[in-house]
């Protein structure tokens, strides 16, 4: 049974990340729907330890395009640019050029899926948070279906025959569906999950059965928290990660 793991938004959080890959086990390919750095302490090891992946689809997301120069810092508030002005000191060259070529938006042909950061219809900046905003994208879809990430929230719109769309929220770790045509599922967030729980968020989809299940993972969050604080990065970054929100 093919196995990819979707993540999103792991924002320089190393420790997050490294706990959701071994949760995850051996799997066949990655979908990763971007963020990989901004607010957390460990850019350049993220980039590095994501882009070493094998079989590997990466998107670039908002924080991507600003430590790359694609979006501009006054879009973001003032912790958000201090935590990205100091990321973009830590990455190599190496590193941006890999963010700065990785797109905000793919088509996967073989798995009929377009993965998105943000929404279809603003990829870098659009938060989908209502059914409302979500049916806009899903109206754009040219496959069956699609991923995103951006809101850092667990959850699927999902559109009926009646053409509305319905939110579905997964209840804790295992959560599993059938992927319906006409949805969007968000595995959640890595590095800073906003959903009120600090468990870092992913999910597996299997091709072969069209079912995805979403998954949450305990952290070192307290040693994230002290590294965030030992790089001089906002307060705000680190006492939110203990909350989820």
């Amino acid at each position: 049974m093919t196995r990819i793991l979707v993540f999103s938004d792991v924002h320089g959080n190393l420790t997050a990340l490294e706990a959701v890959l071994a949760h995850a086990g051996p799997v066949d390919g990655y979908w990763c729907l971007g963020d990989l750095v901004g607010y957390g302490p460990d850019p350049q090891a993220c980039v590095e330890r994501v882009r070493s992946l094998p079989n590997l689809v990466c998107l670039m997301g908002n924080h991507d395009a600003a430590v790359v120069g694609r979006l501009d810092l006054a879009w973001f508030n003032t912790a958000a640019r201090t935590a990205l002005l100091w990321t973009r000191e830590q990455l190599s060259e190496d590193a941006l050029n890999f963010l700065a070529g990785n797109p905000p938006q793919v088509v996967l042909k073989e798995y009929d899926v377009t993965l998105v950061h943000g929404s279809l219809r603003a990829p870098l900046e659009e938060y989908l948070l209502s059914p409302e905003q979500a049916r806009a994208s899903i109206d754009r879809l040219e496959t069956t279906w699609g991923c995103f990430g951006h809101t850092h929230i667990p959850l699927a719109y999902v559109r009926g025959e009646d053409g509305q769309v319905a939110r579905w929220v997964p209840e804790g770790d295992g959560a599993t569906c059938t992927v319906p045509q006409g949805s969007l599922f968000n595995p959640g967030s890595v590095g800073q999950p906003r959903d009120g729980d600090p468990r870092a968020a992913y999910a597996i989809f299997e091709p072969e059965t069209q079912r995805w299940t979403w998954h949450r993972v305990e952290y070192d969050v307290h040693a994230v928290q002290e590294k965030i604080l030992a790089a001089g990065l906002p307060r705000k970054h680190a006492l939110r990660l203990a909350y989820g929100w």
